[in-house]
């Protein structure tokens, strides 16, 4: 939308995911590579353009994730699968979301006196926001696809109908230059 890229907010987004990721690869006993290093800006980077484009379109569409949604989405629960990264970090041994452990880090980033535990805690949560407003973006996107009974078997026989073709072919090579006038209506 013509809008430019404050470079450092960029920077500042880069090395946040950077972070993060680096902080990922570590507790999972992995190293942090340049390879890594260079997702990770890639990452920043689309995460401003997505921003900046859905934001607009979040605002017109009215969609907003509430703290109630949030929580639900956060904890599985209402409706809400358990998030991947977060039955990872904090799973029970029977592989579910141990919900008291994960309530108990929330508390402590939002309660702790370290000003770097506050950031990632409201990194952490503007990040599944985002997340969450993107879900229900596409979701109202894709409920707006219809292709029609006639339009699907028109693709499927574009897809699967055989053409047999003849032709002839001759080189420009065989043809003499010299042969051959063009008149200028031509």
């Amino acid at each position: 939308f013509g809008e430019k890229v404050d470079p450092l907010k960029y920077q500042e987004e880069s090395n946040n995911m950077i972070q993060q990721d680096a902080t990922a690869a570590q507790q999972q006993g992995k190293e942090f590579t340049q390879q890594d290093k260079t997702q990770s800006e890639e990452r920043a980077w689309n995460m401003l353009v997505d921003n900046i484009v859905l934001g607009k379109e979040y605002e017109a569409l009215g969609i907003d994730v509430s703290e109630a949604e949030f929580d639900a989405y956060l904890y599985g629960k209402d409706g809400f699968t358990v998030l991947p990264e977060l039955l990872q970090s904090f799973a029970d041994p029977m592989g579910r979301l141990d919900e008291n452990k994960l309530r108990t880090t929330i508390n402590q980033l939002e309660t702790s006196t370290k000003p770097e535990d506050k950031k990632r805690w409201e990194d952490s949560k503007k990040y599944y926001t985002e997340r969450r407003k993107q879900e229900k973006y596409f979701a109202i996107v894709k409920q707006g696809l219809y292709v029609t009974k006639l339009e699907a078997e028109e693709e499927y026989n574009a897809q699967k109908e055989i053409k047999n073709i003849s032709y002839v072919f001759k080189r420009y090579s065989d043809i003499d230059d010299a042969k051959i006038k063009i008149s200028d209506d031509e």
